[in-house]
C-alpha cells in the first residue's frame, strides 16, 4: 500500500472537487473517528461541536450523511441523537435508512451457535477486563480494559475458539474489540453501497473510518472514485490521513463551510462550461 497523504494538505483540491460536485455522500465511522477510543465504550459522549456540524450537514441541500459502526442500532442512533442521517450498526449488519425504516442483512445465519457463545463468555471471565457483548447476530469481545501484557494471550484464545466454527463465522479485529459475525460477507462497505446505491458520475462521496473493519468501506469508496480517509492509521486501503477525531470535527466544519458556498454560487453560464471543456 502506498503512504497516506495528509488530508489537510490536500484542501485545495478538494475544494475544487466539491465546486464540481452535484451531491455529497458522507460517511463516518462513529468510534475513534467521531468520538476518541474510551476504555469503556458505554461512557463515550459526541461532543456538541461535532453533532451541531453533523446537523447542519444532514440539513444542506444535496448532501446525504451516513454514519457506520460497530455499535448495535439503537446504541448509535441513542448517541449520536440526530434525525435524517442513514445508520449502520452491528458493522452494517443492521441499518437504518434516511426516512427510518429499518432493517436486518443476516443472510442465512439466524444468530451464531450458542456453544461458540459461551466459550466466548467463559474466556472473557478470566481475564479481567474483558466482556462479551451481544448483537443483532454478531457479538463482541471488548479487551481495551485489559491489561497491555495479557492482550496477545486474550486475542490467541479468542482465534483458537472461534476457529472451528469458521465455516458459518468471521472475525474481525478491530483497535479495541474482536467482532464475530456471520460469513456471509456483510459488513459495513456492503452497508455503504446498499445506502448509496449506483454510483452517480456527478456525486463525491467521502469516507472517514479508524478501524480494520472500516477497510472494506474505505475500499469501495475508492473504487466509486471517491475519497477514503483513514483516522490514526498508518496502513490502510485509505488514500488520506488525519490524525484524530478531534481533526475530523474540524475538516466536517470546514466541509460545511465549503459547501454552503459552493451551493451560493451563482451557476456557471452554458458559455462558461463551453469555454471550459474545450480549452
Amino acid at each position: 500500500m502506498a503512504s497516506l497523504l495528509p488530508l489537510w494538505l490536500s484542501v485545495g483540491s478538494l475544494s475544487e472537487r466539491l465546486r464540481r460536485a452535484d451531491s455529497l455522500h458522507l460517511g463516518l465511522d462513529f468510534d475513534g473517528t467521531l468520538v476518541p477510543i474510551s476504555s469503556d465504550p458505554r461512557d463515550v459522549v459526541l461532543p456538541p461541536r461535532a453533532r451541531d456540524c453533523l446537523e447542519r450537514l444532514t440539513r444542506q441541500p444535496g448532501v446525504r450523511v451516513g454514519i457506520l459502526s460497530s455499535r448495535t442500532l439503537d446504541d448509535l442512533c441513542r448517541r449520536v441523537g440526530i434525525p435524517g442521517p442513514f445508520y449502520a450498526g452491528s458493522s452494517g449488519l443492521e441499518t437504518q435508512d434516511e426516512q427510518g425504516q429499518r432493517e436486518t442483512h443476516a443472510g442465512n445465519t439466524v444468530s451464531l451457535p450458542m456453544p461458540l457463545l459461551r466459550e466466548l463468555d467463559g474466556w472473557c471471565l478470566r481475564f479481567p477486563g474483558a466482556r462479551l457483548e451481544t448483537r443483532v447476530n454478531s457479538c463482541a469481545l471488548h479487551f481495551s480494559g485489559v491489561a497491555p501484557s495479557l492482550q496477545p494471550a486474550f486475542g490467541a484464545g479468542v482465534r483458537r475458539r472461534v476457529r472451528p466454527f469458521m465455516p458459518q463465522v468471521a472475525l474481525v479485529h478491530g483497535r479495541t474489540e474482536f467482532e464475530v459475525m456471520p460469513a456471509d460477507g456483510w459488513n459495513k462497505a456492503a452497508a455503504l453501497e446498499r445506502w448509496l446505491g449506483a454510483a452517480r458520475p456527478g456525486a463525491l462521496t467521502l469516507y472517514f473510518g479508524d478501524d480494520t473493519r472500516d477497510e472494506p468501506a474505505h475500499a469501495a469508496v475508492r473504487r466509486r472514485g471517491g475519497v477514503a480517509v483513514a483516522v490514526g492509521r498508518t496502513v490502510s486501503q485509505a488514500e488520506y490521513v488525519m490524525p484524530a477525531p478531534a481533526d475530523v470535527v474540524w475538516f466536517l466544519e470546514w466541509l460545511d463551510r465549503e459547501w454552503a458556498l459552493r451551493c451560493a454560487a451563482p451557476a456557471p453560464s452554458p458559455e462558461a462550461s463551453l469555454e471550459h471543456s474545450t480549452a
